[in-house]
């Protein structure tokens, strides 16, 4: 079977409240296609690469798909404590490339595979259908197990935004009801809706490229002392770095300020007297922030960068 370029949604502010769209959970994980042949099975991220060995989990999908041949579409999950999908946990999935530590790190970091799509099933081509019709035909297709579900679908979008926003997920998915399977993002038919953070933190360095301002080095307060969250380029406006190539050499300093950081390759170092506010989705496991935008510089004193979280739609 040739391999699917998947359907994406398109970002989006605003919650589609309509009578032809369902809503689903946005699953903080990667992409997985898998293609189903007669008692084999493969999995290929959305660019394109194989997975297959890398998830062992998921060797029940033959006896769990009633079909000989077939492609189903969904994401690929590793929860926290807290029963939350967590980005960061399933990279570390990915990165193994030794295969003797697969059953290591498949222990440590056990998967979850919610499917929401069925694109063949046993040589018809089910992308011209529309997803309602999809969806009931995965439902009589693929049965579930603890680790391969399916995703359910929501009639109240702005509910279930609330809902995932309580739980600190990623955010919903609006799907029409109507829609054709189309590959990529040309299409109105489905919309992605993230719940995104943001932060006041203050700016102890500045990172240099080419002799430009290429990043700012933010961090929080703790206890007196600040703490290193993480670099942030994308953002940053004219104005932006109009204003700190003006008060670079004034603010200046030999040493970094950060409690937790003392090197970095062309930083120059700052009082953090600045500040800024940036939109984040979530922490790494390394303490830092996971995906930073500088939203803009603030007036606010740097000691009032304490770490606390505020949600907004994106």
């Amino acid at each position: 079977m040739e391999l699917i370029k998947p359907m994406e949604p398109i970002l989006s502010t605003e919650i589609i409240e309509d009578d032809d769209f369902i809503h689903q959970i946005k699953w903080d994980g990667i992409r997985g296609i898998t293609y189903i042949d007669s008692g084999a099975y493969k999995v290929f991220t959305k660019n394109g690469n194989e997975r297959t060995d890398y998830y062992p989990e998921l060797n029940d999908i033959n006896q769990l798909f009633n079909g000989k041949r077939g492609i189903i579409d969904g994401e690929i999950i590793v929860l926290d404590d807290n029963l939350r999908p967590t980005f960061n946990y399933i990279l570390n999935r990915e990165r193994v490339r030794n295969q003797t530590k697969i059953k290591y790190y498949a222990d440590k970091y056990p998967i979850k595979y919610i499917v929401f799509d069925i694109l063949f099933l046993d040589g018809k081509d089910l992308r011209s259908h529309p997803l309602e019709d999809r969806i009931e035909i995965l439902h009589r297709t693929l049965s579930k197990s603890s680790i391969i579900t399916i995703t359910d679908s929501f009639d109240d979008g702005e509910k279930l935004y609330k809902l995932m926003e309580e739980k600190n997920y990623e955010g919903i998915v609006s799907k029409n009801i109507k829609s054709k399977y189309i590959a990529g993002k040309k299409h109105d038919m489905w919309y992605k809706t993230k719940i995104f953070k943001k932060m006041l933190t203050a700016i102890g360095g500045i990172q240099l490229g080419n002799g430009k301002i290429k990043s700012l080095l933010l961090g929080i307060y703790s206890e007196g002392n600040i703490f290193y969250i993480g670099n942030a380029s994308i953002g940053l406006k004219e104005s932006d770095l109009n204003l700190l190539k003006e008060y670079m050499s004034v603010i200046s300093m030999d040493k970094s300020p950060f409690t937790n950081i003392d090197k970095a390759k062309n930083v120059i170092w700052i009082k953090p007297i600045l500040t800024c506010w940036v939109s984040f989705l979530e922490w790494t496991n390394t303490n830092s922030l996971r995906h930073p935008k500088i939203i803009g510089f603030s007036s606010k004193k740097a000691t009032e960068a304490i770490g606390e979280e505020y949600t907004y739609r994106g």
